[in-house]
């Protein structure tokens, strides 16, 4: 009689432990971590990212993809995020991308981040922080205002296996260095 007590107890433990795993999404520290990207992005119409609010889920955001069993981020899609079509390409309100942002996004894949009007890197806050995020394979920076100067940050991301830099700012023969060519390649 007391094995089945104890055999209902961890059945009920295990459950619980299911049941909650379910129901609290993901984790507190990325879902803080993403209202801190969502108010750095600061759109010119302040519309963006409607869905990523306070408390909840943030695996359910739009834009964002969880891991099924870790709970954690491992897709961003915060393409078109900052309106671009309002604005031509020449008179949209930059962002300066602070990459320290992304850093608590551990199991982080794919991170796209094209057409939002990004002008720069943050000074002390360049592409060269993402090197920390060993899974990182797809990097898209396509359709922004960048230029040749984020070239010598990208040769640290060695996990990478995507990088999307089309229709941006940058000028003369690209000379990419490293295992960056490598991995474009493969």
């Amino acid at each position: 009689m007391k094995e089945k007590w104890v055999g209902a107890i961890v059945m009920l433990v295990f459950v619980s432990g299911w049941l909650c795993s379910c129901c609290c999404g993901c984790l507190e520290e990325e879902r803080i971590a993403l209202l801190n990207l969502k108010h750095s992005i600061s759109p010119p119409n302040g519309n963006a990212l409607a869905s990523w609010r306070g408390h909840g889920d943030c695996c359910k955001w739009v834009g964002v993809e969880c891991d099924i069993t870790t709970k954690r981020v491992i897709q961003l899609f915060i393409n078109y995020t900052r309106d671009w079509d309002v604005f031509s390409s020449f008179d949209c309100e930059g962002w300066y991308l602070n990459s320290s942002l992304f850093l608590p996004f551990k199991e982080l894949k794919g991170l796209f981040l094209g057409r939002n009007c990004i002008s720069g890197i943050m000074k002390n806050e360049g592409l060269e922080k993402l090197s920390s995020l060993s899974n990182l394979e797809v990097l898209d920076l396509s359709n922004n205002r960048l230029n040749n100067s984020i070239l010598s940050s990208l040769a640290s991301l060695s996990s990478l296996k995507v990088l999307n830099l089309a229709v941006n700012q940058m000028k003369g023969n690209l000379l990419i260095h490293g295992n960056l060519l490598h991995n474009i390649i493969n």
